[in-house]
């Protein structure tokens, strides 16, 4: 099922909290030693938790026996596509236990236990978002980004202003520095 810009705006908060939780590998907390699904798990109500990780769930085509039966990927995932310049297609597809990008039909990462992601400089991200009016696609290509020293202010403001549009702003700063630490240049 291919999807749209209009499938990702920011008010499907139950979308962003299951790309949050999952799209990150590399990101924690460093003073609680927390993962990001920690940090949501524990700063959102059971029940909201509970709804948000079954709406992820059929979103991505998740059941029990999903790693063993194949890995954790489905024949038909729900995929995005959104042309970046014209010479590059992105495509995006959300696997119950992966997202994997592409441009132009080549792989270039991962989410998933088997992580890839590191692929491109954070200033380049801002290039290939930089004529979008819309904060979506930048979040979605965040997680195969490279944060360089020289960047994090700018980049804990930008992702810290986004995560708030769906989180409660006491849990944004934690998990802006989360994402940020995971993603820095080592």
């Amino acid at each position: 099922m291919y999807m749209s810009l209009d499938d990702f705006n920011f008010s499907n908060k139950k979308f962003w909290s299951g790309f949050i939780a999952s799209s990150f590998p590399t990101a924690f907390d460093e003073t609680t030693d927390m993962s990001l699904s920690e940090i949501i798990e524990k700063n959102i109500s059971p029940e909201n938790i509970l709804a948000d990780i079954e709406w992820w769930n059929r979103f991505t085509g998740y059941y029990d026996g999903i790693l063993e039966k194949s890995d954790g990927y489905i024949n038909n995932p729900k995929t995005f596509i959104y042309n970046l310049t014209p010479a590059q297609t992105l495509k995006i597809e959300f696997h119950p236990c992966d997202i994997v990008y592409y441009i132009n039909n080549n792989q270039i990462g991962c989410t998933g236990a088997e992580y890839n992601i590191f692929i491109f400089p954070f200033a380049d991200l801002l290039q290939y978002t930089q004529n979008n009016i819309d904060d979506c696609i930048f979040f979605l290509l965040l997680p195969l980004t490279i944060i360089h020293k020289s960047d994090i202010p700018y980049a804990k403001k930008k992702v810290y202003n986004i995560l708030r549009l769906f989180f409660d702003t006491s849990i944004c700063n934690q998990l802006t520095n989360s994402i940020i630490h995971g993603l820095m240049e080592e």
